[in-house]
């Protein structure tokens, strides 16, 4: 997604780093990024904001998609739920296309409807495959796992060791 948002040609100098190829004899190059890259501060932030600054812009047009952008998209993980299937293959359509005005495809789909996933092509569903004895498959995002055909969040912990021993501090 970074890549995807472009830097402004007057913001680019302070998207600055050198480079000088391991010739520690000369002095480096200056290069300057033209796109929001992955390891900088603020490329979380930057890539949210020009996400819903891009959804606010084409609410009218699409206002599904809008609305889960906005409100239940973080980063590039949306997680929204609709009444009905017509409702889901509608999100997935405004999605897909809301995001492709981004210069953006929209890939790992997954829903608990067959009808809705009959609707999106078999190279843009998910692929991830949660297998755990009586759960056939799910996906996670920000730590929680959506079990599909049960419909539950769960969160998942391994449980400190027996010989593990908890620091307490005291208040004097």
């Amino acid at each position: 997604m970074y890549l995807q948002v472009e830097i402004a040609a007057k913001d680019r100098r302070f998207s600055r780093f050198l480079w000088r190829n391991l010739e520690i004899d000369r002095p480096p190059d200056v290069y300057e990024f033209s796109r929001v890259v992955f390891g900088v501060n603020c490329s979380p932030f930057l890539a949210q904001f020009v996400a819903q600054n891009h959804a606010k812009k084409l609410s009218a047009e699409f206002p599904e998609a809008a609305e889960t952008v906005l409100k239940s998209t973080y980063m590039d993980d949306s997680m929204d739920s609709v009444m009905t299937d017509r409702d889901g293959v509608s999100l997935y359509e405004q999605l897909k296309a809301l995001w492709k005005l981004a210069g953006m495809h929209t890939r790992k789909w997954l829903s608990n409807s067959e009808i809705v996933l009959s609707n999106i092509p078999r190279e843009d569903q998910a692929t991830e495959i949660e297998l755990d004895g009586s759960h056939l498959y799910g996906t996670k995002t920000l730590g929680v796992l959506w079990l599909v055909k049960e419909d539950v969040f769960v969160f998942r912990f391994k449980p400190p060791d027996s010989d593990f021993v908890f620091t307490t501090s005291q208040l004097y």
